[in-house]
């Protein structure tokens, strides 16, 4: 048989080993739709948002079913993307300004333009964060495990990141204006597809337990 796209009530016990402590948390606040939630989204969710770092590869094999529970299809992911680029584009312009800013600054003479990369991304992800989570994905995961994760995140980004840029503006002579605009379309989705399933979680959403709420 074809899998439910839906969170089902006989699936509710699952959802709480998989979404973690933060369900608990968010159930209380939030009400019954966050309790079907909770039970539906299993172990590995929990995990995630408790433990950062930890046994990554068993949490992903959970993904689809996590997907298939949430209803997270082709045209959802669009849209969320979408979305995600709107609030990005803000986004963008405050780091922007934050690496004109510690560029004109000039931490070092030798890695001028490297550093004001590294200072744009450090400064900027607490504001990212916070839009994304208030904005792009109405969020009611618990804030601080978000952060960490976004933190991470963000970090694993700022390093990979800094190398290429590094060797698109010393190795390849890349006009270091051009290098960012690169950079970061580069990472773009890559950031937006792990920032949804870890600092994010979609089994987190207000809509969704609003209308889990109205079932």
């Amino acid at each position: 048989m074809e899998k439910k796209r839906r969170i089902t009530r006989e699936n509710a016990k699952k959802l709480v080993s998989k979404t973690g402590s933060g369900a608990k948390k968010i159930a209380s606040k939030t009400g019954s739709g966050a309790k079907k939630i909770a039970s539906k989204t299993g172990s590995g969710a929990k995990r995630i948002a408790s433990a950062p770092g930890r046994k990554v590869k068993q949490k992903m094999t959970t993904l689809n079913d996590r997907m298939v529970a949430v209803q997270w299809t082709p045209k959802k992911m669009i849209n969320e993307y979408l979305r995600f680029n709107f609030t990005g584009i803000f986004n963008s312009v405050f780091a922007y300004l934050v690496y004109e800013l510690f560029y004109w600054i000039n931490l070092t003479d030798t890695y001028r333009s490297q550093s004001a990369w590294a200072a744009c991304i450090l400064i900027g992800q607490v504001e990212c964060h916070y839009a994304h989570y208030r904005f792009t994905f109405g969020s009611a995961a618990n804030y601080l495990a978000s952060l960490r994760w976004a933190a991470i995140i963000y970090t694993s980004i700022l390093i990979l990141s800094t190398i290429t840029f590094h060797i698109m503006v010393t190795e390849m002579e890349i006009y270091h204006r051009f290098a960012w605009i690169i950079n970061t379309v580069l990472f773009g989705f890559v950031n937006f597809a792990f920032l949804r399933w870890l600092a994010f979680p979609p089994e987190f959403d207000k809509s969704l337990i609003l209308t889990l709420d109205g079932e």
